[in-house]
């Protein structure tokens, strides 16, 4: 028996506190309600940092969140470890205080449930002690969390053991003055300091200001990141308005430019005056969903210089090859990141973690017709590749390939606009 009752003792002092699985959940959104996945999550709670990833909706997980800790008491104070250990069914705390001061103990079970009321005393300065009974519950461990003066918490580990040693009363400390408190929430509580959300595509973001966890678990709901150019939520530009997208540290229009005349697949546009642009399959319902397609001399407006405005809104430009490679380095060579939900298939289905929300939008080919819609899509830069053709970029409905090319001037392809 006494073998038994050191081995458990030893237990008591080795094994580490096992308390239930706290779980704070939540999904990652943009303004428009849309998750974001792929966003690598830090949540704090002092001292401890907990870390996820947000799934193709947007959510996350965080588990095993408590607040638990034992502090380091400051000169003056101290909290003794319960004696006897294994106990049979009371065990004592010895405390000693610098100054008169408060003192609350709550007692848990390892799965976190609060098995007594708590207990609050007042005691005078020196030498005092708090009684634990716990008779009526089973055997096992248990976490008593001792509060001293509303600013210490100190942890000790108690083991239940019917049939070992009895606690013997003793005089010979205060006992202090008790008050009473009614059974409170079935779970300790974490206070929760801020959540960190970061990517290349979204930057970093910090949400402050979060609720206590005070229950098993915490839904901190939709935690909304506004995915729009700071101060440049939209751009109304020639009677249409376009929405912005931060991407790193690039700033885009979120959808393809649509401005100007349409003329036939098989006209040529001139330096006239007029913005011209062709619609795929000469239907002008396609500019509205798809934007339109240009030229590339009509898109830059008959000048060669990279970065130009061209036909974009004043204060953006048509992007030059070196900005769509650093776009590429952002999304971390994945087209699938650059297109819209529900664009392309399989290998090449669109995810739209950027937020760049690509249509595949097809193109016009320099002979007057119509290639791909639905298929593929090509954007124009602003970059040369020689004086009959220009650098372009390449999405396809079947592959997350983002491809680099360079096709003749006369074919008409579509234009995202960026931000000087």
């Amino acid at each position: 028996m006494k073998c038994s009752l050191r081995f458990s003792f030893l237990l008591v002092l080795l094994l580490p506190i096992f308390l239930y699985a706290q779980t704070v959940t939540g999904k990652l959104v943009d303004q428009n309600g849309d998750g974001l996945s792929g966003v690598q999550l830090q949540l704090y709670s002092t001292p401890k940092i907990y870390t996820d990833t947000s799934s193709t909706d947007g959510s996350f997980t965080f588990t095993n969140v408590t607040e638990v800790k034992d502090q380091q008491l400051p000169t003056g104070y101290s909290v003794s470890a319960n004696y006897p250990n294994p106990f049979n069914p009371r065990t004592r705390i010895e405390i000693t205080l610098p100054n008169n001061g408060n003192v609350k103990v709550e007692l848990y079970n390892q799965i976190g449930q609060k098995v007594r009321a708590d207990i609050e005393k007042y005691f005078t300065a020196g030498n005092n002690h708090i009684d634990l009974e716990l008779n009526g519950l089973a055997n096992g461990f248990y976490i008593a969390r001792i509060n001293v003066d509303g600013k210490y918490n100190v942890v000790r580990k108690l083991m239940l053991m019917y049939g070992s040693q009895h606690l013997i009363s003793s005089t010979g400390s205060n006992t202090g003055v008790s008050k009473s408190n009614p059974l409170g929430s079935i779970s300790l509580s974490a206070s929760l300091d801020s959540l960190v959300a970061t990517s290349t595509i979204i930057g970093r973001k910090t949400f402050l200001n979060l609720p206590n966890l005070t229950g098993n678990t915490l839904d901190l709901g939709n935690m909304i990141i506004e995915r729009f150019c700071p101060g440049i939520p939209t751009v109304t530009y020639s009677g249409k308005t376009y929405n912005t997208i931060q991407i790193g540290t690039q700033c885009w229009l979120k959808e393809n430019l649509d401005v100007g005349t349409m003329i036939d697949s098989f006209a040529i546009p001139s330096n006239n005056g007029i913005i011209e642009k062709y619609c795929y399959g000469n239907n002008q319902a396609n500019c509205t969903t798809y934007g339109g397609l240009y030229h590339w001399n009509e898109a830059m407006q008959y000048v060669t210089t990279e970065g130009t405005k061209g036909i974009c809104p004043t204060g953006w430009h048509i992007p030059t090859y070196a900005e769509f490679h650093t776009l590429q380095t952002t999304v971390s060579n994945d087209g699938n990141a650059l297109k819209a939900v529900g664009q392309g298939t399989g290998n090449g289905a669109g995810t739209d973690t950027s937020g760049f929300s690509a249509l595949l939008a097809g193109y016009r080919y320099s002979n007057g017709y119509f290639f791909s819609l639905g298929e593929g899509t090509i954007f124009w830069s602003s970059t040369e590749f020689d004086s009959t053709r220009a650098y372009d970029v390449n999405l396809y409905y079947n592959d997350s390939i983002f491809g680099f090319s360079f096709k003749t001037k006369d074919n008409g392809n579509s234009v995202r606009c960026a931000k000087d």
